[in-house]
């Protein structure tokens, strides 16, 4: 990159969290920071087409109102396709976090595949 220019923040990928489709497109897996930045980057890089119906969310350390929004709509599609959406193993924390927000009703949490 030439001095003076700077990065697409809208393609950059963030750095304090991240989002990666695994197992053929089939696992979301979350970890770190997950804030309207990644969220926003997820969205620009995969197609709601293309949404799995699981999300590892072991790595988790924080979730913002974005990616409580994205869990929600993650959550929805799998209901209009007839299914749900599972989160493998949230934190203790984000655990709590769903509780208290009633989100914990829009999905199931699944134990990690032994």
């Amino acid at each position: 990159m030439q001095p003076g220019m700077t990065q697409d923040v809208e393609t950059a990928a963030p750095e304090h969290g991240s989002v990666e489709l695994t197992e053929g497109g089939s696992l979301l897996v979350l970890s770190g920071e997950i804030d309207k930045e990644v969220v926003r980057h997820f969205r620009l890089t995969v197609r709601p087409a293309d949404w799995p119906a699981r999300v590892d969310a072991r790595g988790v350390t924080f979730m913002s109102s974005a990616g409580l929004e994205l869990l929600v709509h993650l959550a929805r599609k799998q209901k209009r396709a007839g299914g749900e959406l599972e989160v493998v193993e949230p934190p203790a924390s984000l655990r709590m976090l769903l509780t208290q927000t009633g989100l914990s009703r829009v999905f199931r949490s699944v134990p990690a595949p032994a």
